[in-house]
């Protein structure tokens, strides 16, 4: 997590900077990242078409990494598994927003991405247009419910593609996470060029995300 020094202020202002500058060329102020008319739902800057994502959910003790948020417009309940493909949402969403964190506590402050750093605060994926169902080849069932169509809406993670939904720069707010009125908002600029946003205002129930390795014949 990003540590406020006074040096370490100064370094992520820097950075929220030329953000901004991409995401807003006509608007200056740092301080309004995090200021857009966005409530439970992102969208790409300048699109009019918004996705939703109604529901939090936080994992203090993912088995990958340490902390794992997962925002979408489903139901999870207690845990999701992903297995041979099929995941167990109690209702299928349509759009996700997936976040790992290295820390097991995540806390109230800002976290930053580079697509040029050796490490990063978080990692993130975001889809849309999700489509689970049944796998059936040759008049046999192979999956209950896998996806089976969907859209990489921007990915963030240590190792760079330079697809444009790659994430070059992000920055996430995290405010009273320990809270029924917890607040979680997002700016990303992506490889096209293009900003993405989005926040998520609402209590973080807790889940675990839960991967089966195994034979899936």
């Amino acid at each position: 997590m990003t540590v406020f020094s006074s040096v370490k202020v100064m370094s992520v202002m820097s950075l929220m900077g030329m953000v901004m500058l991409a995401c807003n060329p006509n608007d200056s102020a740092t301080h309004q990242m995090f200021d857009f008319d966005l409530a439970d739902e992102f969208a790409i800057q300048g699109d009019s078409v918004t996705q939703v994502i109604s529901r939090a959910y936080l994992d203090t003790e993912y088995q990958w990494t340490s902390a794992h948020v997962n925002l979408n417009d489903g139901v999870i309940g207690d845990s999701l598994v992903e297995g041979c493909s099929n995941w167990s949402y109690e209702v299928n969403p349509k759009s996700t927003v997936e976040i790992w964190f290295p820390d097991a506590f995540v806390e109230d402050g800002i976290y930053h991405f580079s697509n040029e750093a050796a490490s990063n605060d978080f990692q993130i994926l975001v889809r849309r247009d999700l489509e689970f169902g049944p796998t059936i080849l040759n008049g046999i069932q192979y999956t209950q419910n896998s996806i089976q169509n969907q859209s990489t809406v921007a990915r963030g993670f240590s190792s760079f593609q330079g697809e444009p939904f790659d994430v070059t720069q992000a920055f996430i707010q995290i405010e009273n996470i320990r809270s029924q009125e917890s607040s979680i908002r997002f700016v990303m600029e992506l490889e096209s060029g293009d900003c993405l946003r989005g926040s998520f205002d609402g209590i973080f129930e807790p889940f675990r995300r839960i991967i089966i390795d195994g034979d899936c014949d």
